[in-house]
């Protein structure tokens, strides 16, 4: 065979194992995302209760007050006597607190109420915290955290599950203070 011709064969080799590596990827990212859709659509309502949470975790760590506030019922009471506005007011003191804010759902544990109108679940989260009043912008100056438990009761409602109740498991510092 001649050296042209060879070279041109090993050329036309090598674009057919791109095209056979980019067909795998596109596939396997359709497959990704159809899971995760059919998981959303069929995983029932504890998957959404998950996904409710998931949403709150992501808009603490935005710092979107409007965006939490949209997720508590207006029948929200909890034993340390708040009504939805004083946890709306409280979450906006709590995230005015904070430069940064991160959190790690460590585990969540959902328990599905009667006739799937209520929900409860456990969830364990590691919050870290980034003081504003922080001398220096060093990565460990002014962290704060700490593990927590809480308790979640969920309300389903017409347009989706709402936080109802909210009650702290142990004893933790918010902002320099003891809370539960």
């Amino acid at each position: 065979m001649p050296f042209h011709t060879r070279n041109y064969t090993d050329r036309r080799k090598g674009r057919s194992w791109v095209r056979i590596y980019l067909w795998a990827v596109a596939i396997s990212a359709v497959a990704y995302f159809g899971f995760n859709l059919a998981r959303d659509i069929f995983g029932g309502e504890e998957a959404k209760v998950r996904k409710f949470i998931m949403q709150g975790k992501s808009r603490i760590e935005k710092k979107d007050i409007i965006g939490l506030s949209d997720m508590v019922s207006a029948d929200y009471r909890d034993k340390y006597g708040n009504d939805k506005m004083t946890l709306v007011y409280g979450a906006k003191s709590f995230l005015a607190y904070y430069k940064d804010i991160f959190v790690n759902i460590e585990k969540a544990d959902i328990s599905l109420n009667g006739p799937k109108d209520g929900a409860e679940a456990e969830v364990t989260a590691l919050i870290i915290g980034k003081t504003k009043d922080g001398k220096s912008d060093t990565i460990m100056e002014g962290l704060e955290g700490e593990k927590d438990k809480f308790r979640l009761k969920l309300k389903k409602e017409k347009d989706g599950w709402k936080l109802l109740e909210l009650e702290f498991l142990q004893p933790l510092n918010i902002m320099g203070e003891r809370v539960g």
